[in-house]
């Protein structure tokens, strides 16, 4: 039986807290897996909507299981940001909770729920098995002190977005990414602490960055043209802005492939290869239109070249 959280079923999500897994890298990076978290403060936190379902089993060897996901005021895109324990999650059961939590978001008025997950976990088949299917890939790498050595950081080539940075960025955001991706993921948002970096009058990098207790999130939007020197991602790392006191976790999208050498010359280590997988939870309508070609309505056809009549017609001699 799968139904909805309540009260009951708290001892059940103190137990399995921390034996699930958090299928969003943002979250888990910045926070971690916080579905018991989650469910008693989320009517507290406004633009927040979590969703939250208990799987009980009939069969007694069977463990029960939770699932989450999260769906925030203003998008149409949901989040799968808990699934656990993973041991149980392997089993049939799984595939029917996941089933049920697409089921659930589509209700709440989601286009797509995406995962993020390690093509290694066994959770990753149980998802394609639901229909999920994989956009994109990401690596992320992490650091957790700054660039030492005889680099000399670029500081002043990064600055805090402004509002008049919007339409640059949003240039080069969709110049960049690719128009599948664009359909689950919208734009960065404004946060206050996302840094831009101009050249000649030209966006040519865009680090979207977020912070949390467990660590700093970052995702960078790099310009083919922009020439990415070790002095200018240190300029980053040393920015005052970005405040490097707690582990800080780097996004680099497939499409933003290139960056592996320079980031391991900083000091950063790839900590997870993922998958980003999508499952589509509308599907496109068609219906027949009928329209009238008023150029059309009334009149007759004109002939283009004037019509010789053949029946009177004599041949020449």
């Amino acid at each position: 039986m799968i139904r909805h959280f309540d009260w009951r079923d708290l001892p059940l999500l103190h137990r399995v807290r921390n034996a699930g897994l958090c299928l969003d890298s943002h979250l888990d990076c910045t926070r971690g897996p916080q579905a018991l978290h989650d469910v008693l403060l989320d009517p507290l936190i406004p633009g927040r909507t979590t969703c939250t379902l208990i799987a009980r089993p009939s069969h007694p060897d069977e463990s029960p299981m939770a699932g989450q996901f999260m769906l925030r005021a203003g998008q149409k895109n949901a989040r799968l940001t808990f699934l656990g324990p993973i041991d149980a999650i392997t089993h049939p059961g799984g595939t029917r909770l996941i089933e049920a939590l697409s089921k659930a978001a589509g209700a709440r008025g989601a286009y797509h729920l995406i995962a993020e997950i390690e093509e290694s976990s066994p959770v990753f088949e149980i998802l394609r098995q639901a229909g999920f299917a994989i956009y994109t890939r990401q690596r992320i790498w992490r650091v957790t002190e700054k660039p030492k050595g005889d680099l000399a950081p670029l500081e002043a080539a990064w600055r805090r977005e402004a509002t008049s940075d919007n339409p640059a960025i949003l240039n080069l955001y969709t110049n960049l990414v690719p128009a599948l991706v664009q359909q689950v993921e919208p734009p960065p948002e404004r946060n206050g602490r996302n840094l831009v970096h101009w050249h000649e009058a030209e966006l040519l990098g865009f680090i979207d960055v977020d912070h949390g207790p467990r660590g700093i999130w970052a995702q960078p939007f790099f310009h083919p043209a922009a020439e990415l020197a070790d002095d200018l991602l240190a300029g980053f790392l040393t920015n005052p802005s970005l405040n490097l006191n707690r582990p800080l976790y780097l996004c680099v999208r497939s499409y933003q492939a290139g960056m592996s050498g320079l980031l391991a010359r900083l000091g950063f280590s790839p900590c997870s290869d993922q998958a980003v997988m999508v499952k589509r939870l509308t599907a496109a309508l068609r219906q027949r239109e009928h329209a009238t070609l008023h150029a059309l309505e009334g009149r007759h056809p004109e002939p283009t070249a004037p019509i010789a009549r053949m029946n009177n017609h004599k041949p020449a001699s």
